[in-house]
């Protein structure tokens, strides 16, 4: 029986449904390795799954000097050899801006114990931790350098969150809170900049960021609405609001709640639309 115009006109469809390089790959498969169609189509969905291609492609549009890199999982336990632990694709900011202004204003290894930081601290806000290697590889340096630079950090009672750290990373502190500390203690930006050897503006961000956090959390009272109303990791609030209890007894933090009442207000004035959907978002759940 002569099949109809509709009916030709699916079977054309369903060849060229088949001439995809998923259908070639899967053919691939079945033929080299005696696997079974549905075997060969799992193989293909988890490579595309690895590669980031198709539906699993990346979904974020990455800014200048950012770059993915896979990280070990931060559920993986501590010890475990890396070749057998689960990777985790995060985006980190390997270069920024401020660091010329950084290695113009204090020198080499100021700037790659910056990157250092941020990259690490970003890793870990996403739920993964960076190797002294990554670190080797992505800054362009020998390992002995970050090694070096990880310690000389340490001295600080800074904690760098890689995987060779990982059980030391509870207690550890980064930058951006020595920051906020020396601000509640009494420090203005300029001279906290050049005791940490970070740039003006980026001081300015950590104590505006935690600013922001402090007053937002106050009005919503929701950690999550705080973190996507200042546009930051759920981590990194949770921080914030550490170093606010630590702090919210002694006489220097009540110094300084004017300051962070302004700046706080001011930030919180300007988002009204997004205030608005986060929290209807929130009534409504």
């Amino acid at each position: 029986m002569q099949p109809n115009y509709a009916e030709q006109k699916n079977l054309m469809q369903a060849r060229l449904d088949v001439k995809t390089c998923e259908t070639m790959l899967s053919n691939i498969i079945n033929l080299g390795t005696n696997c079974s169609p549905f075997e060969s189509d799992v193989i293909v969905d988890k490579a595309k799954e690895v590669f980031c291609i198709g539906e699993y492609g990346e979904s974020q549009v990455l800014q200048p000097g950012q770059v993915v890199w896979l990280a070990v999982d931060a559920q993986e336990p501590a010890g475990k050899p890396i070749k057998y632990c689960t990777m985790k694709r995060v985006v980190v900011q390997y270069i920024a801006n401020e660091d010329s202004a950084i290695h113009r204003m204090y020198g080499l290894a100021a700037k790659r114990r910056r990157q250092i930081l941020r990259v690490t601290t970003e890793a870990k806000d996403q739920g993964a931790y960076l190797t002294q290697e990554d670190l080797s590889k992505l800054l362009n340096s020998d390992i002995r350098t970050i090694r070096r630079d990880i310690k000389e950090l340490k001295g600080e009672g800074i904690i760098v969150p890689t995987r060779g750290q990982q059980k030391d990373i509870g207690p550890g502190v980064t930058h951006r809170e020595i920051a906020v500390k020396l601000f509640l203690e009494g420090k203005e930006p300029l001279e906290i900049a050049r005791q940490i050897k970070h740039t003006l503006h980026s001081v300015e961000r950590y104590v505006d960021t935690y600013c922001r956090v402090l007053f937002c959390q106050r009005k919503t009272d929701d950690k999550l609405q705080t973190a996507l109303i200042v546009g930051i990791s759920y981590f990194q609030v949770n921080s914030y609001l550490a170093i606010r209890d630590e702090y919210i007894t002694k006489r220097v933090y009540q110094d300084r709640v004017e300051q962070i009442e302004q700046r706080g207000q001011a930030y919180w004035n300007n988002l009204d639309f997004k205030k608005s959907v986060l929290l209807s978002e929130r009534r409504s759940s």
